[in-house]
């Protein structure tokens, strides 16, 4: 079955009638130059199926019960021959009726720059796969695996007894970068997929040199321009979210800045500084990636494609009575209310009365998906999946390449711990689903959908 492959992208960056869009902290005012954002598609044809990988340079995916219906009435690709990803972008506005990235919605009305800039985005993350379509021609395709130095876990304990959002570079923290390769008969990149597990929040919400928090497509977009701009030809670089639950960049905007009784006082960096540290990083990732690519000998001219799509189900918790706002806690837990505007610089830190969470008794799905490619196998989750999780994922995955990646639509869970984390107080850890159970949940699932499959 050999393959043809078509690749494209398209801006979703907001236009200025638009501004300023929602942020997860406060409002975007403008769009840092030479980082807009995209989204990009891949279209494989083996001959027996299309399929289709997608990715959003943003939170999550946008409006999926509209987005893919819409691809499979315009195209013909069947839901279980889509993946699409968001690269969990901080710097990225929210699309109408997301209250943040994760997808939690909200019941206040939307105002209409925002409902123009979500039509956009949703027409362009249409029109972008019929690009791919147009371009697609013969094609070789190849895997290989490399290493970036630019991520590391954030969970840390400090030594006042709190788990904070930190460098904690004794902690678990996956380099590994993997990437899928396209190549036409000549030998041109067609396309590349990069995997990496880290958030993308370098330049999340802080001000650029004019005073002025702005849109970013972040470290990921920046590694991807600077493939694409090095092959040229019109060669598409997309990147997805891999197990990053716990893992940020080494370098972010809010890192924390703390007085001798390790109290935070202030964390914004000089303006602009975020913005550039992002450009240094986001090039040293393109360079890995490069260096990954060149090392890939893409010769394999045939590729089955085998999807299955499941749920999963998380035993949930609760706060203990209804004066906890996990919105604020989560602020709480990481020192972050002068950070927020909640306090001033001059008033004391709260003292820190972390909830203990309650069982509910009850479970929550998340949607989750295996695709095969050829000789890779790609496991994706609807969540903020832990560092570890996504380590024992792939060790116990019967593929040798294995990718497990995020962020890739509804219904989608939030952070999802792993078992060592039980007890550690971190702000993931009062979210939806708790930690201690959910090793075997992810893993059993993920060799249960590949009994499936083969």
């Amino acid at each position: 079955m050999s393959i043809n492959v078509g690749a494209a992208k398209l801006s979703i960056t907001p236009t200025q009638d638009m501004l300023p869009l929602p942020a997860m902290v406060g409002q975007y005012e403008g769009v840092r130059e030479g980082e807009e954002i995209n989204v990009r598609a891949i279209v494989i044809d083996n001959g027996e199926k299309i399929f289709l990988l997608e990715s959003f340079e943003l939170g999550g995916v946008p409006c999926p019960e509209i987005l893919r219906p819409a691809i499979t009435n315009a195209y013909g690709i069947n839901d279980e021959n889509m993946l699409i990803v968001g690269t969990h972008n901080h710097s990225a506005p929210h699309v109408a009726g997301r209250k943040h990235p994760t997808g939690i919605e909200t019941n206040v009305e939307v105002p209409a720059n925002q409902r123009a800039y979500t039509d956009m985005v949703v027409e362009n993350g249409i029109k972008v796969v019929g690009m791919a379509i147009d371009n697609m021609r013969p094609a070789k395709y190849g895997f290989g695996e490399g290493k970036s130095y630019i991520n590391v876990n954030r969970d840390q304990l400090f030594y006042e007894g709190y788990w904070m959002q930190g460098a904690a570079f004794d902690r678990p923290s996956d380099k590994t970068l993997a990437v899928i390769k396209f190549v036409d008969e000549d030998g041109k990149l067609i396309a590349a997929v990069l995997n990496y597990a880290m958030h993308s929040t370098t330049s999340f919400c802080t001000r650029d040199t004019d005073g002025k928090v702005k849109v970013s497509c972040d470290i990921p977009g920046i590694a991807c321009n600077f493939v694409e701009e090095h092959y040229g030809d019109g060669a598409v670089c997309m990147w997805q979210s891999g197990a990053a639950g716990n893992q940020n960049p080494m370098f972010v905007g809010i890192m924390p800045v703390y007085d001798k009784d390790g109290k935070m006082r202030e964390r914004r960096r000089l303006p602009g500084a975020a913005y550039e540290q992002g450009v240094v990083f986001g090039q040293q990732h393109g360079i890995d990636a490069l260096q990954v690519l060149n090392k890939i000998d893409a010769q394999k001219s045939s590729m089955k494609i085998t999807t299955v799509d499941d749920m999963l189900y998380f035993p949930t918790q609760k706060f203990p009575h209804d004066k906890f706002d996990w919105s604020r806690h989560r602020l709480v837990v990481d020192n972050l209310l002068e950070w927020s505007g909640d306090i001033g610089p001059e008033d004391p830190q709260p003292e820190k009365e972390l909830a203990e969470m309650i069982p509910t008794g009850e479970t929550t799905p998340m949607k989750a998906q295996l695709v095969i490619l050829g000789d890779i196998a790609i496991y994706g989750v609807a969540c903020e999946l832990y560092n570890e999780i996504g380590m024992l994922c792939k060790e116990a995955s019967p593929f040798k390449k294995t990718i497990v990646t995020t962020h890739i639509g509804d219904p989608a869970v939030g952070y999802i711990l792993d078992d060592s984390s039980a007890g550690h107080k971190v702000f993931q850890s009062f979210g939806l689903v708790g930690a201690g159970h959910n090793n075997e949940i992810v893993v059993e699932g993920m060799l249960k959908m590949f009994d499936k499959a083969l």
